[in-house]
């Protein structure tokens, strides 16, 4: 049988002033994505199109999601019932399930289960509670010696004993929209701060006699909502564990996981190993057997199977299969590095296409340029790409089984072509033939006494 329609409200749109941020709360970036996103994601299973609540006139939201969720602004920040209530015109679904944009931690598993049992229970409202070690300000489940829910009470206004229950209120919440739709023409902010609270519809439940369905979480919950940098941090740590916690499982070994950060997205295959203090962010893929740092950093990279990354900086950018890479070496967006190549210490390669069996050992600049396979770069080698005047750069070439001599720097546009040498010292601006040497150096001079003669006068 298949589920009745249930659409999803996600409330974004606090500012979150102990963030001490310009940027909305529930778009601070945790493991890659806005904290808002992985509610998003969390909710697909029930709704393809949730609704979500934002701030007046913030594109910053579109830019994440685009057009695959439902827009409704709150112009004034008047509580949690208002921000509901604005969401409302775009609710067209028999049931919503209400939840909070500053919460990542909970699971898809999570909302399913919730509104499972309260479609099950035939619920006209209902609450998802969790057990929680420290539960600290958040507001606690109270319950009937039946184990029936009858309140939430706020920890400011709680006693001793209600203050010792470890049941609290996640702030997710599952309403028949008809029942929600009276409930909120009723609501009145009375209360100290003059806010609408979506709870007080809890209220109205009980009072007209349908009851509140409290569902407590099979999951285990650590955090409820971030409402400040320390608690940003903390959610971070739960996803990270999270996300360390599947690489485990499909064969990845991490040396020293807390010294690592691993984003959302990022894949990595069986029998690699990531050392202490990487970084694999964006949308990161790593082959498998290879080997990422210690200390290196990839962002938005792709690196083959069997490569090694040591102690550099990737981005944007492709590590071929075989591939080793540093230590200390700076690979630039739009970069491939072709299979068995090398890219040796204190390199910097930019939008550079490195052929297969290739080598850069140690010392170099190559920006913008096409070298083929079986390549020598030797150390201290430049592509010179800029004349200062023209916006594009130029481009290098070097075809083929070509020997570039140490401290070579190579003025583009030039192509050093198959199977040509160019001598050590030398400054290349004009093609070099098939199987040549180009020699581009001053004839050395020795002028006999001139130590002497500088130091001493004579």
């Amino acid at each position: 049988m298949a589920r009745a329609r249930v659409q999803a409200m996600i409330l974004g749109a606090g500012l979150g002033t102990r963030m001490k941020s310009a940027v909305p709360k529930v778009l601070h970036d945790v493991l890659g994505h806005p904290m808002v996103w992985y509610v998003v994601d969390a909710v697909r299973g029930l709704d393809a199109s949730p609704v979500l609540v934002i701030p007046p006139g913030n594109d910053a939201f579109r830019e994440v999601f685009g057009e695959s969720v439902l827009y409704a602004e709150q112009p004034q920040r008047l509580g949690s019932g208002h921000a509901v209530r604005c969401g409302m015109d775009r609710v067209t679904a028999e049931y919503v399930l209400i939840c909070n944009g500053d919460n990542p931690l909970p699971s898809s598993h999570d909302y399913e289960e919730f509104v499972d049992a309260c479609l099950a229970e035939g619920a006209t409202a209902g609450v998802l509670s969790a057990d929680l070690a420290d539960p600290r300000s958040l507001g606690r489940i109270i319950r009937d010696e039946s184990g029936g829910f009858t309140r939430i009470v706020e920890a400011r206004d709680a006693t001793p004993a209600e203050l010792a229950v470890r049941e609290i209120n996640t702030g997710i919440y599952f309403f028949r929209t008809e029942e929600l739709r009276r409930c909120l023409a009723e609501l009145r902010p009375e209360n100290a701060q003059g806010e609408y609270y979506i709870t007080d519809c809890l209220g109205m439940a009980m009072r007209d006699g349908t009851g509140v369905s409290c569902h407590a979480s099979s999951d285990r919950w650590e955090l409820v909502g971030i409402n400040d940098r320390s608690e940003l941090a903390a959610a971070t740590r739960l996803l990270q564990a999270r996300k360390q916690e599947a690489l485990f499982a499909g064969g990845v070994t991490i040396d020293l996981p807390e010294t690592v950060r691993v984003d959302w997205d990022v894949t990595v295959e069986a029998d690699s190993e990531i050392r202490q203090g990487s970084c694999l962010r964006g949308a990161t893929r790593v082959g498998r057997a290879c080997i990422i740092g210690p200390n290196s950093t990839l962002i938005d990279a792709s690196v083959g199977d069997g490569a090694r990354v040591v102690a550099s900086y990737v981005e944007a950018s492709h590590i071929g299969s075989g591939c080793v890479v540093g230590p200390f070496s700076y690979i630039r967006p739009g970069t491939t590095t072709g299979k068995q190549s090398k890219v040796g210490a204190f390199c910097e390669l930019k939008a550079t296409t490195l052929g297969a069996g290739s080598k850069i050992p140690h010392l170099s600049y190559i920006g913008d340029a096409t070298i083929g396979e079986n390549v020598n770069i030797g150390a201290g080698t430049i592509t010179c790409n800029y004349d200062g005047f023209t916006s594009e750069k130029h481009r290098t070439v070097i075809e083929k089984d070509a020997f570039i001599g140490a401290n070579n720097n190579l003025v583009a546009p030039v192509t050093v072509h198959e199977g040509a040498y160019t001598a050590t010292g030398s400054t290349i601006t004009h093609d070099v033939p098939p199987g040549s040497l180009g020699i581009a150096r001053a004839v050395q001079v020795d002028k006999e006494g001139w130590v002497r003669r500088k130091k001493h006068g004579q």
